[in-house]
């Protein structure tokens, strides 16, 4: 991640007078991007770009310029934000999506990505001014303004990427999240758009719902802060078990579990938790654990895997 530098030193050196940085200039670049979603095969057109302040008052963002790039490296078009969004709480998210995209998931965007065809899902980059940037798939083109890494993997029909947030402090979007990566930073999960207008439900370690102990330590015993969910056993990211069974524990004793596999709700589970029979494709499996004073893990544990066809054998 760059830190773009001001350009204050001509004024200090000709007035003598130390001018406080106007907001525009000094907060607008500790934003990373969280989440993209590149549609799918019922919504080709709904497609979004969701960024996340990593600080408070990082909500000045008119005139700056998320910028798409082709597989090949070369630049789509620089997506320019025409207005500052009002919430500036530290975790608070800016989503700019296709009308398609507030449509299919009811929400409102705080800025209108058009047109829709300047994100491919099996590969290209997207970089948040010269400060944050994502690649994914077939790209291998040319040089990105920031650091992006390996490819994450190509997005799957119908899912997203989204950055994990587990190093630090597993709760809470920090700089150190950003490993200059997007194969290590990004994976495949269910889409999941949160506007600017959406209070953020990260939490920083030790505060009330967040993770005790400042870590990844989690809540640990004693109800000091939520639990922390960790999938044991998992199946393999591409297999033919077509009912895949799942391990998982938490952090704190007599935690209960809620399982969800894609789009449907958390319902009370157990481990081992198998899956009944699943459709070929992409799916995604999340597990969350609850304490016995009620509280919630606020970052579940999240696992992305594609059931194949067994091959046919030969005759």
């Amino acid at each position: 991640m760059r830190i773009p530098r001001t350009v204050t030193a001509a004024l200090l050196c000709t007035t003598g007078l130390a001018f406080a940085a106007t907001p525009a200039a000094a907060t607008f670049h500790e934003v990373s991007i969280r989440e993209v979603y590149a549609g799918s095969a019922e919504h080709p057109e709904s497609k979004y770009v969701e960024l996340q302040m990593w600080r408070s008052e990082q909500n000045f963002v008119g005139g700056h310029t998320l910028l798409t790039y082709g597989a090949g490296g070369a630049l789509v078009k620089e997506n320019s934000l025409a207005t500052d969004v009002p919430g500036d709480a530290n975790q608070s998210t800016i989503l700019i999506a296709t009308p398609q995209a507030a449509e299919q998931f009811g929400i409102v965007a705080d800025e209108t990505l058009s047109p829709s065809s300047q994100i491919d899902p099996s590969g290209g980059a997207i970089c948040w001014q010269e400060i944050d940037c994502v690649s994914w798939g077939a790209f291998g083109g040319g040089s990105l303004p920031s650091p992006a890494g390996s490819p994450a993997p190509a997005i799957p029909d119908g899912m997203a990427l989204r950055r994990t947030i587990s190093p630090g402090c597993p709760t809470l979007l920090e700089p150190t999240d950003d490993r200059d990566n997007s194969a290590a930073d990004f994976s495949p999960v269910s889409p999941g758009p949160r506007p600017n207008s959406v209070a953020p439900v990260e939490r920083p370690c030790g505060s009330p719902g967040g993770q005790a102990g400042g870590g990844p330590s989690g809540g640990g015993q004693g109800g000091k802060g939520a639990p922390r969910t960790t999938l044991k056993r998992k199946p393999p990211r591409k297999a033919h078990d077509r009912t895949p069974t799942f391990r998982f524990a938490a952090d704190e004793i007599g935690s209960s579990f809620e399982c969800k596999l894609d789009a449907r709700a958390f319902r009370p589970c157990r481990s081992p938790f198998t899956t009944g029979r699943l459709a070929l494709g992409w799916h995604t499996f999340k597990v969350r654990a609850r304490d016995d004073s009620g509280q919630l893990d606020p970052s579940p544990a999240a696992y992305a895997f594609k059931v194949t066809a067994k091959p046919v054998a030969a005759r």
